[in-house]
């Protein structure tokens, strides 16, 4: 099955902190995108959600 990946293009602003957080935000989703290899599979144990997080279910 073939995948079809969208490509755009962000404008560069001038702002250097503004460029900073376009930089980021791109590097963070990059991250997200890739698929974990073996290794890191193995290292990451399940843990359960933190209780602040899990509304109560009755």
């Amino acid at each position: 099955m073939e995948t079809n990946k969208i490509k755009r293009k962000v404008t560069v602003i001038e702002e250097n902190t503004q460029w900073q957080l376009h930089q980021l935000f791109g590097e963070y989703i990059k991250k997200l995108d890739r698929l974990p290899d073996a290794r890191e599979v193995q290292q990451n144990p399940l843990r359960s959600a933190p209780k602040e997080r899990t509304v109560m279910v009755f």
